[in-house]
């Protein structure tokens, strides 16, 4: 048993993206030698709020109800964007908590509203605004050193400089916070998650992926700068020191909750939805008028990538909750509230590619009857496998499923009825009114996505050294194992092997 478990969570690389980059890694290359690794696998749609609900709790989304960032419930049409509210299921760091140990968490996301626990939190959720800490006072003590929850910032071709040294602005920003919180206080779990990299893959993929349209050789844009390596640098060194902090007899796991890879194109399912009759929008004046605009090409989407390129994106996202940047957006653009329920049979939600069918008898104004269900699915799969792309007429779908053939638990009937799996290159866009083509070309300030590999590093003196299979939700039943407290009943995880 360990005396302490620390989780640097750091989402974006693989196990091999990392390992490329060892011999400049000497904290990382000491994982890589005496520690466990693994190809970390997750959920099929691996959102922010759909793979840390299965971190957190060691469940797959069917139990954990949290499928996207929001919930679809059935009885309506709201969107309820996600909140520790959805969540229903006991979380780790509560199980912890209720057995006497104490917890630590910094910047880590899906933890508002604050639960009260035994240590201290930092909530990595943003537009929560002073609400961000516990003990209350933790939040007033950050802030007197400079710290905020919010990344802050937003990238457009031209400015990938001040992006990059932002970027390592925010590391040093929660470096010196973790080193204020984890070396003054008790704590026996901790945790930190370093969102920054992500954002900086989204950004930057496009100069070192040349198979990108847009690939642009990294010495052209930078010069003698490499971001992802001197960022992982950087990261290697915190490490180092958690190492360090944690003490001879810890556990310390570094891993990612997804991975990243190439994105190129995007497939606009609301569009697609629309024009095989699925999804129909209302006759009213405002709806008319805003479905005009989308085949003008004045779309949602455009007016974003314009935000973004005037540096102006980052105030409404950051100032505006979730909830109510869905609302403000509504109301300029076509949008889910523009949508003719009676008369629609499927729409497209989600991060990535999810459709959830009209069924009668589980939404007010369903329209596919319960036992035309499989049917109406099928179809819509085949048309789905039937994409191409018209640049070069490549299939743009690798693979649909069935909530089904991925899913499992008292949640299911929540869950999207079709999941797309995308080759690689392509992702999907949900929103209404993004586009006025099905395919079009990534946005210029997104050339990577999340995915479902990422890596797993396991350092202590009771890892076994070697390569294992490892999930996501095997994370959570390895530390309440490691640190001698009972798992969850009805897990779909197990601790790792290797780990006494």
């Amino acid at each position: 048993m360990s005396r302490r478990v620390f989780i640097l969570e750091m989402s974006g690389p693989t196990l091999a993206f990392l390992h490329e980059r060892l011999d400049h890694l000497p904290t990382f290359k000491s994982f890589f030698k005496r520690g466990a690794r693994a190809r970390l696998q997750g959920p099929s749609q691996p959102s922010l709020a759909t793979s840390f609900a299965t971190l957190y709790t060691g469940k797959n989304p069917g139990k954990t109800g949290l499928f996207d960032f929001f919930s679809f419930p059935t009885g309506g049409y709201d969107r309820i964007p996600y909140s520790l509210d959805l969540l229903e299921q006991e979380t780790v760091f509560q199980r912890l908590s209720d057995h006497g140990k104490r917890v630590g968490m910094l910047n880590t996301p899906l933890l508002h509203p604050l639960p009260e626990i035994e240590g201290f939190l930092v909530s990595g959720d943003d537009s929560v605004g002073d609400d961000f800490a516990r003990p209350p006072e933790l939040a007033a003590a950050l802030k007197e050193r400079g710290y905020t929850v919010p990344f802050g910032a937003s990238y457009a071709p031209g400015r990938e400089r001040a992006f990059y040294e932002h970027s390592r602005a925010v590391l040093e920003m929660r470096h010196d916070a973790w080193r204020a919180l984890f070396r003054e206080r008790a704590w026996d779990f901790g945790m930190l998650t370093i969102h920054l990299y992500g954002e900086l893959l989204h950004a930057f993929w496009k100069f070192y992926d040349r198979r990108h349209p847009e690939y642009q050789p990294l010495a052209e844009v930078f010069g003698g700068t490499d971001p992802f390596l001197e960022t992982l640098v950087a990261v290697d060194a915190l490490l180092a020191e958690i190492v360090e902090t944690a003490g001879a007899d810890a556990l310390v796991m570094v891993m990612g909750a997804w991975g990243h890879r190439l994105e190129h194109s995007e497939a606009h399912l609301n569009l697609l939805l629309e024009r095989e009759g699925y999804l129909r929008f209302k006759r009213t004046p405002a709806s008319r008028v805003k479905h005009a605009l989308v085949r003008l090409g004045v779309t949602a989407g455009r007016a974003e990538q314009l935000a973004h390129r005037l540096n102006i994106w980052r105030r409404f996202h950051y100032a505006v909750p979730r909830g109510k940047r869905a609302a403000m957006t509504g109301a300029a653009f076509l949008s889910y509230d523009d949508v003719d329920w009676s008369r629609t049979r499927a729409v497209a939600a989600g991060y990535l590619g999810q459709i959830y069918l009209n069924v009668r008898g589980e939404r007010p104004s369903g329209v596919v009857a319960p036992d035309d269900r499989d049917a109406q699915r099928e179809r819509l799969r085949q048309t789905l496998e039937a994409l191409r792309d018209p640049r070069d007429r490549e299939p743009v779908v690798e693979r649909v499923w069935t909530r089904d053939e991925v899913y499992s638990g008292d949640k299911l009937a929540e869950a999207p009825d079709l999941i797309v799996q995308w080759r690689e290159g392509y992702t999907g866009n949900s929103r209404i009114g993004a586009a006025n083509r099905i395919v079009t070309p990534g946005p210029a300030n997104h050339s990577s996505d999340h995915w479902t590999e990422s890596y797993l590093l396991m350092l202590g003196d009771d890892v076994r050294p070697g390569q294992i299979e490892a999930r996501l939700q095997d994370i959570a039943p390895t530390v309440l194992q490691a640190l001698g407290v009972p798992s969850f009943p009805d897990c779909d995880g197990t601790a790792l092997p290797g780990i006494a």
